[in-house]
């Protein structure tokens, strides 16, 4: 689109004098902050302990596989994973899909641990587990889940169940209004991984805008004050013209969560997750760690992904209004070469108890990022809801003399 659209009648009644068509602007490529019927399913690639025969679980600190039962550490002997990744066409991949782009499996299936040959029955939304009996860490393997969009990618983790446990510690006695025992009292119930199922959407942007912008001026007015004293003094007015201008950029990964186990407020303070550090699936790097199916499906997330790019369009265009300031700011974006990934991010999840009573939090994996919730101390709120107090209070009284 060459040229913004014209100025809409109804923008603004008083905005007085001709147009001001701002240049059309180039913005860099931007990136955001940096389920089938019932089956009895098999693991095809265990990875193999070369010493014991155990299933070798992906240490994220060592960066190999170890065999839970021996301790061997051993290098991945498997086929080759997938030769690249692949950024998928939205548009192609919504009609492809037809009522599955808007659905998620919810019906249970079966599974074959492939160490004792135990047949155990999981939720749809979980498609890597531990087996119940033998503990081994079953996988069910990529050629086997059933959503109607596999993961292709994933971010390996890097931090190991040492460093979470190490970083909740930290993280809980940072906080100051936590009680000041947390540290001591809080006993970790549980640190497990889990591959969390996001989306990735990719787009060209062009965004045309129009708005009134207003320029800042001063004028004297005279008032009478309580003494019966005329007083003099400035008011600032607003002197309003309407504007156009365009916008044009390219969106690069914005992600958007596939997932419903975690809590939203904790994931939130997880990401960003690097998604330029993305590999090619591979089942090692899952090996001993849950993975989630998505339970957002495809359209779902997209209609998300595409309402976080035109917000970020309108701050675009809002910074590119000339004048002191703006209003009636209205955008009209338009979108193409649309895309998007299914890839897996690791995070470790944590669970603890403070006086019995049960608290969770959460580690990215990759990045080392840690959020849990923590108990608040009476004492400390109560402390500084009368520091508050007293500072209104002295501030109240220097003002009335």
């Amino acid at each position: 689109m060459a040229e913004p659209p014209p100025i809409p009648e109804d923008l603004s009644a008083d905005a007085e004098g001709d147009p001001i068509v701002v240049s059309k602007k180039d913005v860099p490529r931007h990136h955001p902050d940096l389920r089938g019927s019932d089956a009895e399913v098999r693991s095809l690639e265990r990875h193999v302990c070369p010493e014991c025969g155990g299933k070798g679980e992906w240490d994220p600190g060592k960066r190999k596989l170890v065999c839970p039962y021996c301790g061997t550490e051993f290098d991945r002997v498997a086929p080759p994973p997938l030769p690249n990744i692949t950024e998928h066409d939205l548009d192609a991949m919504i009609a492809d899909l037809g009522e599955k782009a808007s659905t998620v499996e919810t019906r249970e299936r079966k599974v074959q641990c492939t160490h004792c040959h135990a047949i155990l029955t999981r939720d749809a939304s979980n498609v890597g587990q531990s087996c119940d009996f033998c503990g081994s860490p079953e996988m069910l393997d990529y050629e086997e889940i059933e959503a109607p969009v596999r993961p292709e990618s994933l971010l390996p983790a890097i931090i190991s169940k040492e460093k979470a446990y190490h970083s909740l510690k930290s993280f809980l006695a940072s906080k100051w209004f936590a009680p000041n025992d947390l540290k001591k009292r809080n006993l970790v119930d549980r640190i497990h991984g889990v591959y969390l199922p996001y989306w990735t959407f990719d787009s060209a942007a062009e965004c045309p805008w129009t708005a009134d912008s207003g320029t800042y001026y001063y004028v004297t007015r005279t008032r009478r004050g309580s003494d019966g004293k005329t007083q003099t003094y400035r008011e600032r007015k607003v002197r309003w013209r309407p504007a156009r201008g365009h916008v044009s950029t390219w969106f690069d990964d914005v992600l958007v969560t596939g997932s419903r186990g975690l809590d939203p407020d904790i994931l939130r303070r997880l990401e960003p997750f690097p998604t330029k550090e993305l590999v090619p699936y591979e089942t090692r790097y899952v090996s001993g760690w849950d993975v989630e199916s998505y339970q957002i499906p495809l359209l779902q997330a997209a209609r998300t992904g595409f309402g976080i790019m035109e917000g970020q369009l309108r701050e675009m265009s809002a910074r590119e209004v000339p004048g002191d300031t703006y209003r009636n700011l209205r955008i009209y974006p338009e979108y193409s070469r649309k895309t998007f990934k299914h890839i897996l991010c690791p995070v470790w999840l944590l669970a603890y108890q403070y006086r019995g009573k049960p608290y969770k939090g959460a580690m990215n994996a990759v990045t080392g990022q840690t959020y849990a919730h923590f108990p608040k101390s009476p004492w400390k709120i109560a402390f500084v809801v009368l520091l508050v107090l007293i500072v209104v209070a002295v501030v109240f009284f220097l003002v009335s003399r």
